[in-house]
């Protein structure tokens, strides 16, 4: 009954954290692409940081839609396998959005070329993929119990 408890309690740690790793992603990649990297233009002009806000919400609903299922299926051999590592997660996250931009044809008009777009999509996964390792991959699989150890050893 108690490992059932925790793991609700992890399952609802993990959705918490796709919740919040897809925004931080979507966040950053607003202020990559609709800012161009400088926010002075928040300051200078409130329409455009109301501006910024909607494009980090669509972005951030059209991610999470996308790569829920992806993550849901990452995290079904995560968890039991332990992946718990900086480098796993932040791969994992720049691997998310590259099969998100191979997915999904993204056309969009900004004033960049494709490259830099999937430059900036691909950082932006890396920042989603740190989001997560912070919020809760770096405790994936301790909710099982102790690993398996290699046993006693010999001299």
């Amino acid at each position: 009954m108690t490992r059932l408890i925790l793991a609700l309690i992890r399952a609802m740690a993990l959705a918490l954290s796709f919740i919040l790793s897809t925004f931080a992603a979507s966040a950053f990649l607003s202020f990559a692409l609709f800012l161009g990297g400088d926010a002075e233009w928040l300051r200078n002009n409130p329409e455009v940081a109301v501006g910024t806000v909607g494009f980090a919400l669509a972005v951030w609903f059209e991610i999470a839609s996308a790569l829920f299922a992806p993550f849901f299926l990452f995290m079904l051999i995560a968890e039991p396998a332990r992946l718990n590592g900086l480098v796993t997660n932040l791969l994992i996250g720049g691997g998310f959005a590259l099969v998100y931009m191979v997915m999904n044809d993204v056309a969009v008009d900004l004033p960049y070329a494709p490259q830099e777009v999937w430059l900036a999509a691909i950082a932006a996964g890396f920042v989603g993929g740190l989001t997560h390792w912070v919020l809760a991959g770096y405790r994936a699989g301790r909710w099982m119990g102790p690993g398996k150890s290699a046993g006693p050893i010999e001299d």
